[in-house]
């Protein structure tokens, strides 16, 4: 082929004057004897190797995106959907943090439960308790007011007509609890007696 009254030839086969062939001294007396005959005259023989990609500069983003490369690009991001979905279906949505203290009477009794349990100090409630459903059971089967302490409890013991000394049983064996099991069934006992006492008032 000739470019501007040039000849230019394309050389399919570079293994003839490449750096293994010109190793060779017969290899390279070969090629030198091959660019004489293309160019018989004087001057200067130039070989293009843009057409390799010799002298270009590469950029990643835009080698990621021609080929050969394009291939495994899509591969990458079709592996990197499918992990994306795969992900949705097998966790679903995000889940939103809870509180770490509820709201509502019930969630402010569990968290003063928690703190107490903390403390070591559950079994302390029980007394505390017991005198707290005195003051309670005094006010809501009305007993005299100035009432306090065993006087209170004595006529407490007067409004139950079917057990001698039922409110203080219960009492003593609130104060007594030594475990949380022994604590909650005193307290439902107290309870229950004030129950009934305010339904048969009633």
């Amino acid at each position: 082929t000739e470019l501007d009254d040039k000849p230019f030839y394309i050389l399919t086969d570079p293994d003839l004057i490449n750096n293994a062939a010109l190793k060779d001294p017969d290899k390279a007396r070969a090629a030198l004897d091959l660019i004489a005959m293309l160019e018989p005259g004087k001057g200067a023989v130039m070989f293009d190797l843009t057409l390799h990609g010799a002298g270009r500069k590469y950029d990643l983003a835009k080698l990621l995106v021609e080929p050969p490369f394009l291939a495994l690009t899509l591969s990458i991001l079709a592996a990197a959907a499918l992990a994306f979905l795969h992900g949705l279906g097998r966790f679903g949505p995000p889940r939103a943090e809870g509180r770490a203290i509820a709201f509502g009477k019930r969630a402010l009794v569990d968290t003063t439960a928690m703190l107490f349990k903390r403390a070591g100090r559950l079994e302390e409630l029980g007394d505390r308790y017991g005198a707290l459903m005195r003051q309670r059971a005094g006010a809501l089967l009305g007993a005299p007011h100035g009432l306090q302490g065993e006087a209170l409890d004595r006529w407490l013991d007067s409004r139950d007509k079917g057990e001698a000394q039922g409110f203080t049983t219960r009492l003593k064996a609130a104060n007594n609890a030594s475990s949380l099991a022994e604590m909650h069934e005193a307290a439902e006992r107290l309870h229950d007696w004030t129950a009934r006492r305010l339904g048969e008032r009633r």
